[in-house]
This record gives structure tokens, sequence and C-alpha cells, in this order.
């Protein structure tokens, strides 16, 4: 809510590597507190199944569906303890709250596992006991033993079902069921558009914005010396939008020529034209 600011490449060389900690720690000090307002899409399946690009490809926004403000998050404290605060949370999107589910979205569902398994390996199996990690509310999630925990779980009946006294299901935390579809291979998305929205978002920079994009992207791509692959690389910019590759090609010295002969030798990587 304070806005969006950000450095030119020189003031990025010329700054403190920790300057945007230390900044954020002045701001709250201060008593500037930092504030993100958290908005929400919804999207029906049948209307997420019409858009002509795949609703649950990471690389797109979904431009027509208006955003629902949820509420305002502030960051009103600087930890009492870094270490505890900060090097011992865990985040995982398994962590949810019955009623919010996850998408079939590919990159989250590969994110449901691989996130909180990289947590009890570096954290340990009961991680989500840390203070910092468990919830406010008393939770009980049924998971026994283990190294450090301490839960206080009593007696030794630690399954479902069972007819002793032990963990009963609850019905009313049970996923929603929707049909599910695929291949055993990997699959290129069907709907692609891998264009359209990069050149849409070039076009609504401001000028400066627009010389500032294509200095830091130069930046990098003008280190790589192959040619092939810098021209490459700016045959995806000018699908996108032709100025935007014009000037990239300029930037990272390439020609226009080299450009279009990487589309032509790549024609699975744009559309046709």
């Amino acid at each position: 809510m304070q806005g969006v600011h950000g450095m030119t490449l020189e003031e990025q060389h010329a700054a403190d590597t920790n300057y945007a900690t230390q900044d954020l720690y002045d701001q709250i000090r201060a008593g500037n507190f930092p504030k993100w307002d958290l908005m929400v899409q919804f999207l029906p399946p049948e209307q997420a199944a019409a858009l002509d690009y795949d609703a649950f490809d990471d690389t797109k926004i979904w431009d027509s569906v208006p955003e629902v403000k949820v509420g305002t998050m502030t960051l009103n404290k600087v930890p009492d303890n870094y270490f505890e605060a900060t090097e011992e949370s865990a985040f995982a999107p398994s962590a949810m709250v019955p009623g919010i589910e996850a998408s079939p979205d590919k990159m989250l569902q590969g994110r449901l596992f691989a996130y909180a398994d990289t947590q009890r390996y570096r954290l340990g199996v009961n991680y989500q006991q840390l203070p910092i990690n468990r919830p406010l509310v008393p939770v009980n999630n049924n998971n026994w033993d283990g190294a450090m925990q301490r839960a206080g779980h009593k007696g030794s009946i630690n399954f479902e079902p069972t007819n002793a006294d032990g963990p009963k299901e609850q019905a009313d935390a049970k996923y929603s069921e929707y049909p599910v579809g695929g291949t055993t291979q990997q699959r290129k998305i069907s709907k692609p558009d891998d264009f359209r929205q990069a050149g849409a978002l070039y076009r609504s920079l401001s000028p400066v914005d627009r010389d500032h994009l294509i200095k830091n992207l130069a930046s990098d791509l003008g280190q790589v010396k192959s040619v092939d692959i810098r021209s490459l690389m700016v045959a995806h910019f000018y699908a996108a939008d032709k100025d935007y590759g014009a000037r990239m090609a300029k930037a990272v010295n390439v020609t226009m020529a080299q450009v279009q002969q990487a589309i032509a030798a790549h024609p699975e990587q744009f559309p046709a034209s």
C-alpha cells in the first residue's frame, strides 16, 4: 500500500547489499508499518475451461477476472528472535484449513509434496509444532511420534478406523471431488498463448519503465557469448511485441535477420504468423 518502488541498474550496483532488509527494519521501527491488501480471484471450473489460455498455467494471469479484497496485512514489528522467526519458519502450500483446497495447477501439485518434504528434512518431522509454524488455536493433526514430538498424545492408538478410543475421521474436512484426466507423459499445455500477455505487459509500461526494462534485461543477456542463444532469446521478446524485440536486439548486439533466422529454426516455440 506504500506503492511499488525500484532502483535503476546503477543504483542497485551502488547500494548496500543489505539495503532492503535495513530499510524494512528502519521503517517498522519508525512506525511506518508496511501494509498489503490481500486480493483473491474466483473462477468457477466451467469458466476456467472456457478461457482461451490454460487457467492453471503459472505464466498467465487471470486478466479478465476481478479481484476481491479479503483484508489488509500489516507488518508492525521486527522479530524478537531473528533465528526462531525466520530460519525456523516453514511455508508449504499443503498447509491449508478446511474449505481451501489445491487447484489442478501442475506446478502447485508438485509443490504440495516437495515443500513440506523439504521442511521435514530441514527442521524435522514435527516442524509444525515450532512456535513460528503452529496455529494460534488448538489443533490436533494426529501426527504421532518422530524426532522432538511434543504434542503430548496419550494412549497407543494412532490410526483410523478403529473401534477403540482413537482418532476419528472428520467427514466435513474431506476435499471436494472433481474429475481429472491426463497422460503418463509430460506434455505441453494445450492452450499455451505464450506471448500475448507478455506483450500486453510491455505495452502497459511507461516509456521510462520500458527503458529500464530493456537496460536491465540486456545487462544479463548481453553477457551471453553465443550469438545463436542471444538471437533466440530476443526472438521471444519480438514475438511478444515487435518494438520490444527490436530494442532488445539492438541492446544485445544481434541483427533482426539473426532474430528471424532463430524463429525459422524453432517453429515449435513461436506462433504461426
